[in-house]
């Protein structure tokens, strides 16, 4: 996907992400895009807003995305601690927001992290569903991302439903927990299409209409007249995710294969090299 001089496309999704974000709640994310966005919003449109990049590092704390030193290097000194408890609390209040990145989504925004293919006989085993039942009942707003649109992952039919989209599901549960945006590598999705379909809000800056639809697995809604290009990063917003994010963990999500493995090794020795002869030990490591 060709794009401007001066930004990326993991700078594109994530300042996209960012911008859904909003109000006095807790936002939790367990891969970089997510940390990162919540992060970006909090300094630069959301600023109510209360961080956890993980339950052990707390609350509203700066994420460092890294590979050997935890999922996310933070002052875990500064952070606000958090229970379990206090986290699914708030889910039952509708006062969390996390992004998830479904390995399936579906027309009616139906999730899948559970497996790929038949439950009795799956070609792939996932992680299982998690968190998302309570989401997909509890919450005003559930946000998802996909960093590979494709028709594998933006398909008809989730294999297995992990996550409540609309149709029969949303008449049963009502209408918290109903999918609300699905952030891509092409672009913007809603689900307020007919009777609660998968709709085009906006494409990223060089993308088209026949791209994204011969990259998905059913016919999109398309609003009438132009679609709105996405607004790209501003030159601040791509300062705060490159300081937060030096060593670019967040494009391990972009890649696969001997790509990902090579990048996976530089980051490693960069982070190896730069943190841990100086980073202090605290937390599990330093009792």
């Amino acid at each position: 996907m060709p794009l401007a001089p001066g930004f990326n496309i993991d700078e594109v999704v994530i300042t996209a992400m960012a911008r859904q974000l909003h109000g006095e709640v807790l936002v939790s994310s367990v891969t970089a895009f997510g940390s990162l966005a919540a992060h970006l919003a909090k300094r630069r449109y959301a600023p109510d807003l209360a961080v956890l990049s993980t339950p052990e590092s707390g609350m509203d704390v700066t994420p460092m995305p890294t590979l050997t030193l935890g999922q996310f290097l933070t002052d875990v000194q500064q952070g606000i601690p958090l229970t379990m408890e206090d986290i699914f609390d708030a889910i039952f209040r509708d006062r969390f927001r996390i992004w998830i990145n479904p390995s399936q989504i579906d027309q009616w925004g139906n999730t899948n992290i559970t497996c790929i293919g038949d439950w009795y006989h799956p070609k792939v085993a996932l992680v299982g569903a998690r968190g998302i039942p309570e989401d997909t009942s509890h919450l005003s707003e559930t946000f998802y991302y996909l960093l590979n649109h494709s028709l594998r992952s933006v398909v008809a039919q989730v294999d297995f439903r992990s996550g409540a989209g609309n149709g029969e599901s949303r008449a049963f549960l009502g209408r918290f927990g109903a999918p609300t945006v699905l952030v891509t590598d092409l672009g913007v999705f809603s689900f307020d299409g007919p009777e609660g379909r998968m709709a085009v809000r906006s494409l990223h800056p060089g993308v088209t209409l026949e791209e994204v639809q011969e990259r998905t697995g059913f016919p999109l809604a398309v609003p009438s007249g132009k679609i709105p290009e996405t607004d790209p990063p501003s030159p601040e917003d791509i300062r705060i995710i490159r300081e937060a994010d030096p060593l670019e963990v967040r494009k391990l999500e972009l890649m696969s294969g001997p790509e990902a493995a090579e990048k996976f090794v530089a980051i490693y020795e960069r982070e190896r090299q730069t943190f841990h002869a100086t980073y202090p030990r605290v937390g599990k490591w330093g009792r």
